[in-house]
């Protein structure tokens, strides 16, 4: 039976499951039938290079144990009478399985365990899946199987005081404006919202010309609907870092992932323009400062350096999801996103499950269009103001998009 150790980074996603389901989901709507047969065959060549997927977690252990037996097969379910609810909210138990794809009628639900990968491990593999179904598939995937961090970290120094100042600025930052507390008759609710591909061209030619990002953009207009809504004008949201920038070449398919912290104030009084220049002034010094990749070195350091008992007491208690998050799951490719025979008409990717009093938001896109979107328990009064507010964050990007200046 072969084992495989657990990384600190995928650690810490079982750690949150109090705040945080974690799962990662992606949702694809297809033009006709997948082939059966060939979806299977893609499977089974897939966990041949990835056996990560053939995995359950042992959290007893903290390792991850492969069962042989698995086949492309066993990952596949076919469910025809599967709503997008039941597809996107349906919990996979990762003492039991990591990795599970639903055909419902033409979607193709696929959700993955966090403790395997981020968003862009979760895009590789996704593609990777789409290659062996069209027999694109190349040679040698060995690279994909380096799931260590030190792979980010070869060139990388950063002073331990940078470290702790990075910790103690995300710890600050946890306890930030509340969308929703715990209330009654608590159900699970799905809210977003999408912006069409024509005015996410024009949002995208004004940030250009702004010289700012589009993910500067989106914080934007989610700082401004927590400032409209919540009447604040310190606004904090933490955001999801991809840290393979730091890397040489290629890298594996994990958790390679940290945060920055955007600290602004936002006033209803600015223009959106004026709010952008903040926003955008802000997430610079945040990229100047390596403090995106200073708590995660840190973290990995504590892990290798600690029993696991000891490392548990000291972050097991710890909740480092933040009340009010954010992710950007990134543009999931239309050149790589192919199953020959077989149109994709829309992809959208969604985080997982978050429960009073955490909240947070996911931005994907696909085909030029961008979904803003949430998934979250609370009572129906809580569901209420989160849509409203995920209401808010679109318009206010619809406006910057549409409007003349």
């Amino acid at each position: 039976m072969k084992t495989y150790k657990i990384q600190p980074l995928d650690l810490m996603q079982y750690i949150n499951t109090k705040y945080h389901e974690p799962f990662i989901h992606e949702l694809i709507e297809l033009e006709n039938a997948l082939d059966m047969k060939k979806l299977i065959v893609a499977l089974d060549c897939l966990i041949e290079i990835f056996p990560l997927l053939k995995c359950h977690y042992d959290s007893e252990k903290n390792i991850f144990v492969e069962n042989d037996a698995i086949t492309g097969k066993d990952l596949l379910v076919i469910d025809d009478t599967a709503n997008k609810q039941v597809l996107l909210t349906e919990s996979l138990n990762s003492n039991e399985r990591l990795i599970k794809l639903t055909i419902s009628n033409n979607l193709l639900a696929i959700t993955i365990s966090h403790l395997v990968c981020d968003g862009t491990g979760f895009k590789q593999l996704i593609y990777l899946l789409c290659d062996f179904y069209n027999g694109n598939a190349s040679s040698d995937y060995s690279v994909l199987m380096n799931r260590e961090f030190s792979q980010l970290t070869k060139n990388i120094k950063v002073s331990a005081g940078a470290m702790l100042k990075m910790i103690c600025s995300m710890i600050g930052g946890y306890k930030n404006t509340r969308v929703y507390d715990k209330g009654e008759n608590e159900q699970i609710h799905i809210a977003e919202s999408c912006i069409s591909s024509d005015i996410m061209s024009k949002v995208h030619i004004k940030a250009k010309k702004q010289g700012v990002t589009l993910n500067d953009v989106f914080l934007t207009a989610y700082g401004r609907a927590i400032s409209k809504l919540y009447s604040k004008k310190k606004i904090n949201i933490p955001c999801t870092v991809d840290l393979r920038k730091y890397a040489e070449g290629q890298t594996g398919i994990a958790n390679l992932t940290g945060t920055y912290n955007l600290n602004v104030k936002l006033s209803q009084r600015k223009s959106f323009l004026e709010s952008l220049t903040i926003v955008n002034h802000a997430m610079n010094k945040q990229k100047k400062s390596k403090n995106d990749i200073a708590g995660p070195m840190l973290l990995v350091s504590k892990y290798e350096k600690s029993p696991l008992d000891k490392f548990l007491k000291l972050y097991g208690g710890m909740n480092t999801s933040a009340y009010t998050d954010y992710t950007n799951l990134g543009k999931l490719d239309e050149n790589r996103l192919i199953f020959a025979g077989t149109t994709i008409k829309n992809a959208v990717g969604y985080s997982g499950l978050n429960k009073a009093p955490c909240f947070q938001i996911a931005i994907s896109s696909f085909k030029g269009a961008t979904t803003i979107s949430s998934m979250f328990v609370c009572g129906e009064a809580q569901a209420n103001r989160a849509n409203e507010l995920i209401s808010i964050i679109a318009e206010e990007i619809k406006a910057f998009g549409e409007k003349n200046n």
